[in-house]
């Protein structure tokens, strides 16, 4: 729901006995740190099956006014109001002045996008180097027969016939300077996309750019970043943890958020494996203190 929204409020809905995590929407005035005072949360889509339950949903989240939460809650301060008509905002990553975070998603789709790009022009520049070329024709009539006699660039590599028909009155060699990109770079150069879109969430990766020589383990560590855990993923981390106080202030739920141990590459729990194991609930070893003691 983070990556898709950016950010989500938590709150506990009294009508339903039921916490819930949803989109919101301002509503009410900003506090003098320019914070929303007031929130409203709104349906995560609009998947319902019938107009008339879809919008009678969104009036009755309308209607539920939550007051915005922004530190730990000493228990002097707990009362019935601030049980149920109070909120605690999570974003995925640090807000600038304004208090709308862009979507992780909104921001790796280009990235993926241009990462995608690289394997259908990496297929071009292959085909090219087969040695098949265009030839340039009068009309669409010499269009069609020359068609019909090679069918299309693929087919023309596979049956060595050298001439696919084009239109127009560029000549074939001012297309291009006929330098034909090797293999090895588009995949490199995807990559490098691929460490980008991993650097932008913060996850360890090989860098934008790996020299093709011998690399050592500080000049592979330095190309990464230095370190296992980068700023950008303790930032997110530290919101979220943040987040968890607050919520067990209010609510003494326990909840609490730790890294992946794929991540950190590290035993946390001490269950003899360095992955993430979801027994009990949780993600945790079999014994499940290990993670109440880290809350």
């Amino acid at each position: 729901m983070l990556y898709y929204k950016g950010q989500l409020a938590f709150f506990y809905l009294k009508d339903l006995n039921e916490f819930y995590f949803m989109p919101y929407a301002l509503d009410g005035g900003l506090d003098f740190y320019g914070r929303y005072k007031k929130v409203h949360p709104v349906p995560m889509n609009s998947g319902s099956e019938d107009d008339k339950s879809r919008k009678g949903q969104a009036e009755y989240l309308a209607g539920i006014k939550l007051d915005c939460v922004y530190g730990v809650k000493l228990p002097k301060d707990i009362d019935e109001n601030t049980l149920t008509n109070s909120a605690v905002l999570l974003h995925d990553y640090t807000k600038q002045i304004s208090q709308y975070v862009v979507p992780a998603q909104v921001l790796n789709e280009p990235v993926i996008d241009m990462e995608a790009e690289c394997m259908p022009f990496l297929r071009t520049a292959l085909l090219n180097a087969t040695g098949t070329r265009a030839v340039r024709v009068a009309d669409a009539d010499q269009q069609a027969s020359v068609n019909e006699a090679t069918r299309n660039m693929i087919d023309s590599a596979l049956s060595a016939q050298p001439y696919v028909p084009v239109t127009g009155a560029i000549e074939f060699q001012e297309l291009g300077d006929g330098t034909i990109g090797k293999a090895a770079e588009f995949l490199q150069a995807m990559q490098a996309i691929d460490n980008l879109r991993l650097g932008l969430h913060g996850v360890p990766n090989g860098g934008l750019f790996e020299k093709s020589q011998y690399l050592n383990n500080a000049q592979t560590e330095l190309n990464m970043g230095g370190a296992d855990i980068s700023l950008t993923f303790m930032d997110g981390l530290s919101i979220r943890q943040n987040f968890c106080n607050i919520v067990n202030s209010i609510w003494g739920l326990g909840i609490w958020c730790e890294p992946s141990e794929t991540i950190v590459n590290m035993d946390m729990n001490g269950d003899g494996t360095m992955y993430d194991r979801n027994e009990n609930g949780e993600n945790s070893g079999a014994e499940g203190d290990d993670n109440d003691d880290r809350a």
